[in-house]
């Protein structure tokens, strides 16, 4: 389950689909435009922002337009070139690349703009750079689109380190990025695309369009809520240009989210070790999908059992909606139930006592314990309980229901029967610099003082802004119930080849489970539960990034390590590069029996 405690923090995604706002930006090549007629234009195009060139010979224009109207916020200040293979020239460069920031940026302009182009060495820019990360300056650096162009900002990004001040600009050109490309794109920090004037076409009306391959990547940055820039010289048509994008922009829609949390890292939660909130549970008793599917098993589960009495514990009753469940499937079933909803969190108790007294009667009997510590009056026929996690056993279902399994009958039937894990590598700009300016996050679990703990936690989130060049393998499996009760810790090393360059951040883990039979819930993405929301995916770090080129396999080890207090995970990497064991002993991140 997300973590929904602190500000509930969730993007949940419901089946309603809402059309996406794009943000419209021009940039002005010619230096030779007036900075009033340049923010007209922008007014009269529906744009929020312009690139300008805000010096012409070395002296500033003026800006007293854009200063008393409060227009900074829209502008993008180009700033110059700083490597040459010439030192005195290079000192020239900078020395005037610092002069014209520093003026703009005690105008209070904040956003700059840099031209990266092939096949230029950008050392001293990144070293330029980095001399200003510690102010609030974001940098977006011009990248045109070519074969190697990924390669040329993964080299300047590793000069410069993970900083979430650094945008992308991604520039059109006749090269055609693949697919496969464009994914990658996503896994970086691109703010927006540019497209230059000139690509455009006229269609038959002799309104400007883009053709199909270009347009393709337009409806992709839109979904990524990049920022659209056109540039070049202003046009009389110019209205035309845009009026095209927001007309493609109109005809895109995607699932609307209930609450904004995309890339957002936030910890797992511990439901054994943590009584949780009213407001968590009315959350995830929202999923759409979720417990239709617990209904199915339920009923083909008592169907199965062809007796006229069917008696079901609820492991983890939490406010009811599975006890809610079972009490349909019987009714469907046409058979006499008896439902033992066991919760140990004082929190749910009083909604379930309610539910008890006012709907539900004699058919139910609430019973305040821990499933593990319950000793049941009567054998059940059926076990439910949804104690999964976003990596399937990382909220210690196993551990749950090896304890509660003693209330079945020995032909007795748990829902879920089979649970897995998936992991698949990750890059992701956005996350793993996330992860170094998180600091605060530590659960209390953590032991340790080191400042790479960070780096030995999940964490659960959503990951749209990332790249997943292979499909996910399975890792571990648990089954239920069990007819020995065995240890639950697990190893396994899973092997992944790479078929384009990336930069490796991590792995991001999955699940399924079968709940009964053929019916199934997922959020592995080849077999995901369309609609479903209750679980976003797992983000494992790595602190030792690397580079992986095409060709390259990429070794990961995992461990899931049990003791008598706690369940944790250690993982390493020992291919293309070895890293260090992360996690080791616990000591960063465990989860409480």
């Amino acid at each position: 389950m997300m973590n929904i405690i602190n500000n509930s923090n969730v993007n949940n995604y419901s089946l309603v689909t809402s059309k996406i706002d794009v943000d419209l930006a021009f940039d002005f090549n010619s230096i030779n435009n007036d900075v009033q007629q340049c923010l007209d234009y922008l007014t009269t195009w529906y744009c929020k922002i312009g690139c300008i060139q805000l010096f012409d010979n070395g002296k500033i224009r003026d800006l007293s337009t854009i200063l008393s109207h409060d227009l900074i916020n829209r502008l993008i200040a180009k700033l110059p070139q700083v490597d040459h293979t010439n030192y005195k020239l290079q000192i020239n460069m900078e020395n005037k690349f610092n002069e014209e920031l520093s003026l703009l940026y005690n105008f209070n302009i904040k956003k700059f703009l840099i031209d990266l182009k092939l096949p230029n060495d950008y050392a001293n820019l990144a070293r330029v750079v980095c001399k200003y990360l510690k102010k609030p300056i974001l940098f977006y650096f011009n990248i045109p689109v070519t074969e190697n162009s990924w390669d040329l900002w993964n080299t300047f990004r590793n000069m410069t380190g993970y900083s979430q001040q650094l945008g992308i600009v991604l520039c059109l050109t006749k090269y055609v990025p693949t697919c496969n490309e464009m994914s990658r794109w996503i896994g970086e920090p691109v703010r927006a695309l540019s497209i230059c004037t000139d690509f455009f076409i006229s269609n038959q009306k002799g309104y400007p369009v883009l053709g199909k391959q270009y347009e393709d990547i337009l409806k992709i940055a839109i979904q990524q809520k990049w920022i659209i820039i056109l540039s070049g010289e202003p046009l009389p048509n110019m209205l035309d240009y845009f009026y095209y994008i927001m007309f493609i922009t109109k005809n895109i829609i995607i699932p609307s989210p209930i609450l904004e949390c995309d890339d957002l890292l936030q910890l797992p939660l511990q439901p054994l070790r943590d009584n949780l909130m009213s407001c968590v549970y009315h959350v995830f008793e929202q999923d759409p999908v979720k417990y239709t599917q617990y209904q199915k098993a339920i009923h083909m589960a008592i169907i199965d059992k062809k007796v006229k009495k069917i008696v079901i514990s609820v492991i983890g009753a939490g406010r009811g909606p599975l006890v809610k469940a079972s009490l349909r499937a019987a009714d469907l079933a046409a058979v006499d139930v008896k439902v033992y909803a066991v919760e140990k969190n004082q929190n749910a108790i009083p909604t379930l006592l309610h539910y008890q007294k006012n709907l539900w009667g004699n058919s139910v009997e609430v019973v305040f314990s821990d499933g593990r510590e319950w000793d049941s009056p009567e054998k059940c026929d059926i076990m439910v309980s949804e104690l999964l996690g976003s990596f399937g056993d990382n909220e210690l279902s196993p551990e749950c229901l090896d304890g509660a399994q003693k209330c079945l009958k020995d032909d007795g039937i748990s829902i879920p029967c089979e649970y897995s894990s998936y992991l698949r590598p990750l890059m992701s700009h956005k996350l793993f610099s996330q992860t170094i300016n998180n600091n605060n996050i530590m659960d209390d679990s953590c032991i340790s003082n080191s400042k790479n703990a960070v780096f030995e936690q999940s964490y659960i989130v959503l990951q749209p802004n990332s790249y997943k060049p292979t499909k996910t393998k399975k890792l571990f499996t648990f089954n239920h119930p069990k007819r020995n009760i065995d240890s639950n810790s697990r190893y396994k090393c899973l092997k992944y080849e790479i078929n384009s360059n990336m930069q490796l951040h991590g792995f991001s883990g999955y699940f399924d489970a079968i709940l009964y039979k053929d019916i199934t819930i997922s959020i592995e993405p080849s077999t995901y539960s369309v609609g479903m929301f209750s679980w976003f995916p797992v983000y494992f770090p790595i602190k030792d990034t690397m580079l992986v080129q095409s060709g390259n396999i990429i070794s990961v080890h995992f461990w899931r390590c049990c003791d008598e207090y706690k369940v944790w995970y250690e993982w390493c990497v020992t291919s293309p590069k070895q890293t260090p064991i992360y996690n080791c002993l616990g000591k960063s991140n465990s989860i409480k029996l």
